[in-house]
């Protein structure tokens, strides 16, 4: 049997790429031609082009964090999901994993690559992971470089502590493309004790550092 490593999802064209993560290869869907969604020259010009999608990005954050990915944690949630890379990493050590986004295209993707793993269908919901539409917490919940708005720290931090309940425990990555020192006193606004790590990684083959950061109930 062949397998299709070319399609369109969403109306994006796609390939199927193996990607390593720690000890093993991941099939992974992802955006052909992420560069021919850019428009450059709108950005430039400050015309208010339409938002480029940021999820179709494999984030080095994601790949940190899904080479941490605990197995067997439960039910986990990976809120932000993008491509979904840690998430997938989880179902395939044995969790019962939720793929949250505001976005239906990565959705999307993260469904095709759910099958290209051979794995059962995911659940996948649409909406705002500040505002979980959940009433049970989760046992892990997963998130790769989704601390990028100042504004909107305090319902970040108050919606993984909710997530996770008073049992769970929260993996984040903090990609530190901005000024994120004031969400880590949100956090424990929200009642979550944290601690992090610097990791160094490369963005495009540039050095660079990010955090990785358990968060838990006191």
């Amino acid at each position: 049997m062949t397998t299709v490593k070319h399609k369109t999802i969403a109306g994006f064209a796609a390939h199927l790429t193996p990607v390593a993560c720690a000890d093993t290869v991941v099939p992974l869907w992802q955006v052909a031609d992420l560069e021919a969604h850019v428009d450059r020259q709108a950005l430039l010009a400050g015309d208010d082009p339409a938002e480029p999608p940021y999820w179709a990005h494999l984030w080095s954050g994601a790949q940190v964090l899904a080479a941490v990915v605990p197995a067997r944690a439960g039910r986990v949630i990976e809120i932000g999901c993008g491509l979904g890379l840690p998430g997938i990493i989880a179902a395939r050590q044995g969790s019962e994993v939720v793929f949250v986004d505001r976005e239906i295209a990565p959705l999307a993707f993260v469904r095709e690559s759910i099958r290209a793993n051979g794995l059962a269908a995911a659940c996948c919901v649409a909406g705002d992971f500040a505002r979980p539409p959940f009433r049970e917490p989760f046992d892990l919940v997963l998130a790769a470089e989704i601390v990028y708005d100042r504004g909107g720290f305090d319902a970040l931090a108050a919606g993984l502590a909710a997530l996770a309940g008073r049992r769970g425990r929260v993996l984040l990555t903090d990609g530190r493309r901005i000024d994120t020192r004031d969400f880590y006193p949100a956090l424990e606004r929200a009642g979550l004790a944290w601690s992090r790590q610097a990791v160094k990684v490369e963005d495009d083959g540039v050095p660079a550092e990010l955090w990785l950061v358990e968060a838990h109930r006191h």
